[in-house]
């Protein structure tokens, strides 16, 4: 399973830079699914958190922040139950 390691601050600022990576990361996994390391964020924002949700990749090992950020929008399911991926 290929993985991307997030940066520690996902700020509106970072969001632009966040779907392009994972984009990337997608594109070169060759339909491989891609996980997304969440473990040294240390701030998640909402537009951020948007770019996660619509990846539909499985986050591993979330810190306390992106934990406590997808309960403020009320998407902390999605931590356990991943969005299952798009079909072509």
């Amino acid at each position: 399973m290929a993985s991307v390691t997030l940066p520690e601050r996902l700020d509106t600022s970072a969001a632009f830079a966040l779907k392009s990576e994972i984009e990337q990361a997608v594109k070169n996994a060759g339909g491989e699914q891609v996980s997304l390391d969440a473990s040294g964020v240390t701030y998640l924002g909402g537009l951020c958190l948007q770019v996660l949700l619509a990846s539909r990749c499985p986050l591993v090992a979330p810190s306390e922040p992106v934990v406590e950020a997808y309960g403020l929008f009320g998407v902390s399911a999605y931590l356990t139950e991943p969005l299952a991926p798009l079909k072509e």
